[in-house]
């Protein structure tokens, strides 16, 4: 699973661009009374599309994209803060506004607590105040995101970084261990970093590093979790497989991929990994049993000559 992941369109800071707002709201009066409204504001533009349902609403954020939903509490398909937990769970990246005739301080509450952005109330609010309301919508939701990516990737080469890596694989193993299947991890160190850095200096070692995870993605399928674990350390998380075989596999694409010589600082750089694998529950039935036992085996790679792989034998 390379990142980012999730469901819907990512709400991006709104500056010169028009918005797209989602409106849910099954009284006919009520959305045109929003549309003359947000008409009004010039900078930035309103693209205000209807839904009547909260049914109809979430195909249609999905496909046609918003990046900000307006979401009456009371609808024919829907009443109260249900479908705000429902939509904020269906587009985590979408803001969610509530715009609602419901006056009640204990209901706004409830609703920023079960993830929307802001509270209106329909008739006590202008033109102004709910253009601000929307655009502040979008920019937090903008920063929260912001903020989530500083805390679970790596800023060098946008891979999951070791705190993201460690969640999923706890994600991973508890799966694997209901559903009674397998997972792989595999570690992966390169040869000859240091020497990178020494001769090259380390701005040429982070375009290595940079260069190296895109091809990493390139050699891993979408299903297989790619992390920078440390330095030049990196680990791949595969898992439902029925045996090592698939992670064999990956790791032989890894091997392959960076076969090619890396352009850079105007040198053609040859950069080889050493790669260890461990297969769970065989070889680990914790996260940090198999990152030891593939670390032991990525340390058997290197002894046997570099350039290869090894599978975890104790």
């Amino acid at each position: 699973m390379q990142p980012p992941a999730g469901t819907g369109h990512a709400a991006e800071p709104a500056h010169d661009d028009s918005i797209r707002v989602l409106l849910v709201e099954d009284s006919p009066r009520d959305a045109e009374l929003v549309r003359r409204l947000l008409s009004r504001c010039i900078r930035p533009r309103f693209e205000v599309t209807r839904s009547p349902t909260l049914r109809a609403a979430l195909p249609l954020a999905r496909e046609a994209g918003c990046d900000v939903v307006l979401l009456d509490l009371s609808l024919p398909d829907s009443s109260g803060l249900a479908g705000v937990r429902e939509m904020a769970l269906a587009l985590p990246r979408t803001p969610v506004v509530i715009l609602t005739g419901t006056d009640s301080q204990a209901t706004a509450v409830d609703a920023i607590r079960h993830g929307a952005q802001d509270y209106l109330v329909k008739g006590h609010d202008g033109a102004d105040r709910l253009a601000r309301a929307i655009q502040l919508a979008v920019e937090r939701k903008a920063f929260e995101a912001q903020l989530t990516r500083r805390a679970n990737f790596d800023e060098l080469t946008g891979l999951a970084n070791r705190t993201l890596f460690r969640d999923r694989l706890a994600q991973v193993l508890a799966r694997a261990k209901r559903r009674g299947e397998r997972a792989a991890l595999l570690f992966i160190d390169l040869d000859g970093f240091k020497g990178v850095n020494d001769t090259l200096g380390h701005l040429a070692g982070d375009e290595v590093l940079r260069l190296v995870a895109g091809r990493l993605r390139s050699a891993t399928r979408a299903a297989e979790t790619v992390a920078r674990f440390g330095g030049d350390e990196f680990v791949v998380l595969i898992e439902a497989i029925p045996d090592a075989g698939p992670a064999r596999r990956t790791a032989q694409r890894i091997l392959a991929c960076l076969r090619t010589p890396l352009a850079v600082a105007g040198e053609n750089v040859v950069i080889t990994p050493s790669i260890g694998i461990a297969v769970y529950p065989e070889h680990g039935e914790d996260g940090d049993a198999l990152l030891l036992n593939a670390d032991v085996a990525m340390f058997r790679a290197k002894k046997s000559g570099r350039n290869s792989l090894e599978l975890f034998a104790g």
